[in-house]
């Protein structure tokens, strides 16, 4: 019995320490004390089933899942993980964002425990807090509502794209961000021209607006754990796509009524991690082969890169495919792939992360099968803004890539 129970003892200090999804936390006062009660139920869950197994003779204990985490926080399986199955998954995603940026924020800066400066508060409580390596938007309480700080109401253009990270501890339906294209919050259905604005409601598998929308067989088929899912929304005109990851869930070819702006919302009824990250909103913009005949260039913000990396994100097969169609119909077309960074850090490293980055675009056109020879990488560093550097919006203009025809 004493053999038993000292077992038992070295087990419980084996779990104080064997949390990988908990260890890469560090978040505002309210989110920790969450979390502190998650971890200390998981643990007298986990020491309970030990006890149980002592006592009945059985053998074996518990392991790590072996999962790694990448470098935005989200949960890499480490068996079938690797790069290339990320890319043939993603293979088929046809979202391609706006030309221009018109609210970038990434919460650089921001004070943690404090309300984001560059959002205002509608309803409920949120608070910066810090998951993984990244700073998220956490929102704390039921019917938490946010929305960006603009300038001017009614500021979404007739064309537009937005893009957002959205963390889920697992895939219980009792857990839904609302996404509201109005910025305003007076009643549940917002009436625009006449007309009501449901919410478009994300769930961890599952994106729904009114009747459309649907659950995707292969996100549900994941295992869930604590994952963030990239959430995209493309509008034009009267038209809105919606993007779970990879998968497209809402195509409507006519909407009733005209988005005025963007407010999110949780609605939780369980206890929860509810984050938001990443948020970009673009103005739409011409295609790209007009782009090239009125300027000798286009410029896309469709492809995005691991921090300080030069690792291209999944998300990003959209505008790659985008570009590898329009070279494979323009078979003259010969480009340099320009890779351009803001002014923040060291000068000479973000030149050569530019350059890098242009590299890494060129390869991957190339195993679309575009020739070599009718691209050239070059990288820019800060050395050619197009905007100002005073603004997140400004910055995220001048990180880019340019395909300038030659």
């Amino acid at each position: 019995m004493k053999k038993i129970f000292f077992m038992l003892t070295w087990a419980v200090v084996f779990l104080l320490f064997v949390q990988p999804v908990y260890a890469q936390f560090n978040v505002g006062r309210k989110l920790q004390d969450k979390l502190n009660q998650k971890i200390n139920q998981k643990v007298d869950q986990q020491v309970d089933k030990k006890v149980d197994d002592a006592l009945s003779g059985k053998k074996g204990g518990m392991s790590g899942n072996g999962d790694a985490e990448s470098e935005d926080g989200t949960s890499t399986a480490s068996a079938g993980g690797k790069g290339e199955g990320k890319s043939k998954a993603w293979s088929k995603y046809d979202f391609v964002p706006g030309s221009k940026v018109l609210f970038s924020d990434n919460l650089a800066g921001e004070e943690i425990g404090e309300f984001p400066s560059r959002w205002d508060l509608n309803n409920g409580n949120a608070e910066v807090a810090v998951f993984g390596n990244d700073r998220v938007i956490n929102l704390v309480s039921y019917g938490t509502s946010i929305k960006p700080l603009m300038k001017k109401e009614h500021w979404l253009p007739e064309t537009f794209t937005i893009e957002m990270d959205l963390f889920f501890d697992s895939d219980n339906p009792n857990v839904e961000y609302n996404i509201y294209l109005v910025d305003d919050n007076k009643t549940y259905k917002e009436e625009i021209n006449g007309h009501f604005w449901d919410p478009i409601a994300i769930r961890a598998n599952q994106a729904k607006f009114k009747t459309f929308g649907t659950e995707s067989e292969d996100l549900a088929a994941q295992d869930i754990k604590s994952q963030w899912r990239h959430v995209a929304i493309a509008f034009n005109k009267r038209s809105m796509k919606v993007y779970l990851d990879n998968q497209r869930l809402i195509n409507i070819p006519t909407v009733q009524g005209k988005p005025t702006g963007l407010r999110i919302e949780i609605d939780k009824r369980i206890e929860s991690n509810t984050m938001v990250k990443n948020v970009l909103i673009a103005e739409g913009g011409k295609k790209l082969y007009d782009q090239v005949m009125a300027d000798g260039k286009f410029v896309t913000y469709g492809i995005k890169f691991d921090v300080n990396k030069a690792t291209i994100r999944p998300e990003s097969a959209g505008t790659l495919a985008d570009i590898a169609h329009l070279m494979q119909e323009q078979p003259t077309m010969k480009f340099t792939i320009e890779g351009h960074t803001d002014s923040d850090g060291d000068e000479s490293a973000n030149m050569k992360l530019s350059q890098q980055r242009a590299e890494a675009v060129k390869s991957y056109l190339v195993d679309q099968g575009i020739k070599a020879d009718r691209l050239e990488a070059k990288g820019l560093g800060e050395s050619k803004p197009i905007d100002k550097n005073s603004t997140p919006e400004a910055k995220s203009n001048n990180r880019r890539v340019e395909f300038v025809k030659r």
